[in-house]
């Protein structure tokens, strides 16, 4: 101990011991939630296992050149029986023609539509609403009007983690029209989203891929009265219905669905906004699942800055932060790139090591503007 007090001051060692910690948090954070995502075996039922009937749910408002796209693919899974309940959520366009006109060759379609009021504005929970409703089925399955399967065996794929004890299947839905930033934000939430829930901590879903049990739904006395305009009924349904023990999570790129979707920035910032705002209503209040993680990497990279300033002089302190910054990556790279080939992704190992740095700062201005920006005045 002397030796050592005798080379480092003791505000370098403290300084050298917050880094290492931060470094040892970090990984352990990673291998246990990201890690989840990479390497966990999942016990689904097999292929020849029973296969219950299921309703596929989706609403769509002036989505009729979508709907074109992504219907017959729908439509066309590999599953012995199911339905389509589409729900018209009071479109101005031929949407309603659309869904008539394909009813006759697709008898599994079955559509709903909520005529527009003009007084009476409401938001997708109502058509959503409409369409559990509609459904005859105890499986419902959800996808949003500009998704489409990733193939044939989606239907199937997710139908399969339902067992005895689970009542919610979360998947992952990919972004194939938006820039390369966007889906690495929208991969690394999913990262913390399916990691928490394959943890037992399940806190939010999207109906863009996620299933559940119609008992559940009216049990939960459907979605959130509190749900406005701009908040995420998906997000605060799974997050009050959501259990340890309840809730299993789709792995494999089978499962996942494609969203065609194209964000400008500030309506993917404005999106991202609203999933945060949505988890504000959490039971447990205000509930922001990343910020503990970006908030360390914040802290790290910070401390490996000041230790490097501090110590420049000393080469092993420099030769040991190199060396945690060489194995940070390593592990980032061979979770994420295991992690992209579960879910289908690719591509976004080549913005990884930006993304690591811009992160914690994206984050929290995303709180930011979700506490304290008025939604209706983002462009």
């Amino acid at each position: 101990m002397d030796i050592i007090l005798s080379v480092f001051a003791v505000e370098e060692l403290l300084l050298l011991a917050v880094v290492s910690v931060l470094f040892v948090t970090e990984l352990i954070y990673w291998l246990r939630v990201f890690g989840r995502v990479a390497f966990q075996r999942i016990s689904i039922q097999p292929v020849t296992g029973e296969q219950l009937p299921v309703s596929i749910i989706l609403s769509a408002r002036n989505e009729c050149e979508l709907l074109q796209k992504t219907l017959p693919l729908i439509l066309t899974q590999d599953y012995p029986e199911f339905e389509v309940v589409a729900v018209n959520d009071g479109s101005d366009d031929d949407t309603e023609i659309l869904l008539a006109s394909m009813q006759g060759a697709h008898p599994r379609l079955v559509f709903r539509t909520i005529v527009k009021d003009e007084k009476f504005r409401h938001n997708k929970k109502m058509a959503l609403g409409v369409g559990v409703k509609a459904a005859k089925y105890d499986l419902l399955l959800f996808i949003d009007a500009d998704c489409y399967p990733s193939g044939n065996q989606w239907l199937q794929s997710m139908q399969r983690y339902f067992t005895e004890r689970k009542d919610i299947v979360i998947g992952y839905t990919r972004l194939a029209n938006t820039t390369l930033w966007m889906r690495a934000d929208h991969f690394m939430q999913a990262l913390h989203v399916l990691g928490k829930a394959l943890l037992r901590k399940a806190y939010m879903g999207m109906h863009s891929n996620m299933a559940y049990r119609k008992p559940l739904f009216f049990s939960n006395k459907g979605f959130d009265m509190r749900v406005t305009n701009g908040l995420r009924e998906d997000i605060v349904f799974i997050n009050k219905t959501a259990t340890h023990t309840n809730t299993a999570v789709a792995l494999g790129s089978e499962a996942t669905t494609v969203s065609t979707l194209h964000y400008s920035t500030g309506n993917w910032l404005r999106h991202r906004a609203n999933e945060l705002r949505s988890l504000d209503l959490s039971a447990r209040g205000p509930h922001y699942p990343a910020l503990g993680e970006a908030l360390f990497r914040l802290l790290f990279f910070a401390g490996i800055v000041a230790t490097a300033v501090v110590l420049c002089e000393n080469y092993i302190v420099l030769l040991a932060l190199t060396a945690m910054l060489v194995i940070r990556f390593t592990v980032q790279v061979i979770l994420f790139a295991r992690a992209q080939r579960r879910l289908g992704e690719k591509g976004l190992l080549s913005i990884l090591w930006l993304w690591d740095i811009c992160y914690p700062f994206y984050y929290i201005f995303l709180i930011f503007i979700a506490k304290f920006r008025n939604k209706q005045t983002w462009r």
